[in-house]
């Protein structure tokens, strides 16, 4: 399949782990923004700035002529994936696009309302929140698909590295509002924990040093960090959300708490080595076996494949769009 991928370029996102992924089983060509060093800074990546990859394709005023302009000679696409990175942009390209439209949408729980709105313009709803598939199904009347997200093998691997710390997490603590960042103070008068904002190998690396891994949702999301860190094979401590369950077997491959019982959990997984050690391995198995971007990728290709037939017997080639 010849796949138009798009997306704001910043390097720790979906998008560029999607892009990878999608090149080993497609034909692909990019088109879109990359982020500037303003955005690096305002979001407190500029460790990330170094890593900064231009698309095939820069997207300046969005038009299907400055598209087409930029297309490798007799490529033409069969399909077309625009991948929520955090900034939107404008894809009046799309209006003309003779091909089958999807967009996977990452953080619907933060933008239920905008994300209606904006998947009404695809034809194919790749959502990363299971939750929210079957409202979209009802309000958008078309193909609505959950696809979680997951690990990239090359970066979400184990570094051989002492164990240092009872508790790690890798994210965002900035706001004494989130829930997150009171488990982690709470825990942090019992046990050892580390705290750091760092991304790709770093994370891997800072996460090796940990004996449990910790994640909390921001608003019962099935986020990144839970395929990463069951890739980098420690035992991994997360609360309960929506789809986690239909994908991994809590006490086998991974680690559920509440509030009530966060104290506790953490001190069970550390008086029994053997236990982390046996959910870790469960759990990286598991996660290397279904739920790299290798998969997600070829879930798309299959899904795309399967409705572009239907869907391209309504185009109106004279008007270029969907019908």
């Amino acid at each position: 399949m010849n796949l138009l991928l798009s997306y704001t370029s910043i390097p720790h996102t979906t998008g560029v782990f999607l892009e990878k992924a999608l090149r080993r089983v497609a034909s692909v060509v990019t088109y879109g923004p990359t982020a500037g060093e303003d955005v690096f800074r305002a979001w407190n990546l500029l460790s990330l700035l170094s890593a900064r990859k231009s698309h095939d394709i820069f997207l300046g005023d969005g038009s299907f002529r400055e598209l087409c302009d930029g297309m490798p000679d007799s490529w033409r696409p069969d399909g077309f994936l625009f991948v929520e990175s955090g900034i939107l942009y404008r894809c009046e390209f799309m209006k003309k696009l003779e091909c089958l439209k999807a967009c996977y949408l990452i953080d619907t729980h933060l933008h239920v309302e905008s994300h209606l709105a904006m998947a009404r313009e695809f034809d194919v709803v790749f959502l990363a929140q299971k939750s929210f598939v079957p409202r979209f199904q009802d309000v958008l009347k078309r193909p609505v698909v959950w696809l979680p997200l997951a690990c990239d093998p090359d970066i979400h691997s184990p570094h051989p590295v002492m164990e240092e710390t009872d508790l790690v997490f890798a994210g965002s603590i900035q706001s004494p509002l989130q829930e997150r960042t009171r488990r982690l103070k709470r825990l942090s008068t019992r046990f050892s924990v580390r705290t750091e904002r760092v991304f790709l190998e770093e994370m891997a690396r800072f996460l090796s040093t940990g004996r449990i891994l910790f994640n909390a949702s921001v608003r019962n999301d099935l986020n990144m960090r839970v395929f990463e860190s069951l890739a980098i094979g420690k035992c991994l401590l997360t609360d309960d959300v929506p789809g986690l369950g239909d994908l991994f077997v809590p006490g086998e491959d991974l680690a559920i708490y509440d509030d009530r019982s966060l104290t506790e959990a953490v001190r069970t997984l550390l008086e029994d080595p053997g236990r982390r050690a046996s959910m870790a391995a469960s759990g990286r198995k598991k996660v290397l076996a279904s739920h790299t971007y290798l998969h997600r990728a070829q879930t798309i290709l299959s899904v795309l494949e399967s409705f572009s037939c239907v869907l391209t017997e309504g185009v109106d080639h004279d008007e270029h769009t969907h019908v």
